[in-house]
């Protein structure tokens, strides 16, 4: 009797943890499948924005000459053949910064991060400087108001669309007391779409 006890209490115990496996395994393959499900809609979305204004978006496969690392420098007349066309060009990074510049315009400084891209990695700093319609950029940050709450830890990126008229190169001092440069292209933002931690 005591023995038929212990088998029945093994075959509860049992059932319980494997049916707390399963349960578990379907959460973790329901929130997998609702990762990939955003993921794949932000692409969509930014593939729509990109089709829409015709804007340049290989010019990082171009920039890169083919390897996923680039390490030598970036020299400015590169991205001058592929940054100042009648195109716009479509740059997915961070917002690092918004000023005012008048009374109807900002200012919004969009930087490529390290790995803003798995595929096309650089060693040269990339970044952005448009002036864009205030409506259009406080539109956008009431729609995504924590969208600097944890800035740094990869879920404030954004997509870009934007209308380069100049790159100027601003020179600083690194960690290491080396001469690094950071290359900007300046012009006007036409579109900006929320990516989070997704890369592209």
């Amino acid at each position: 009797m005591k023995k038929m006890i212990w088998i029945i209490v093994a075959l509860v115990v049992g059932g319980y943890f494997v049916n707390s496996y399963l349960e578990n395994k379907a959460k973790r393959e329901a929130e997998q499948a609702e990762i990939e499900r955003i993921e794949q809609a932000t692409k969509s979305a930014v593939a729509q924005m990109v089709s829409q204004t015709g804007a340049i978006e290989d010019w990082e496969s171009r920039l890169s000459k083919g390897k996923e690392f680039r390490f030598e420098p970036i020299l400015t007349v590169e991205l001058e053949r592929l940054w100042l066309q009648n195109r716009p060009i479509l740059f997915v990074g961070s917002i690092r910064d918004i000023a005012t510049q008048d009374q109807s315009h900002y200012t919004i400084i969009v930087e490529r991060s390290l790995f803003s891209s798995l595929e096309h990695i650089f060693s040269s700093e990339l970044e952005l400087s448009l002036v864009s319609n205030k409506e259009q950029i406080d539109t956008f940050l009431k729609k995504y108001p924590n969208l600097f709450t944890d800035y740094g830890l990869d879920n404030n990126g954004v997509a870009v669309i934007a209308h380069i008229s100049a790159i100027r190169t601003v020179y600083f001092t690194g960690d290491e007391g080396d001469r690094e440069e950071i290359k900007i292209g300046d012009g006007e933002l036409i579109d900006i779409m929320y990516t989070g931690d997704i890369y592209f």
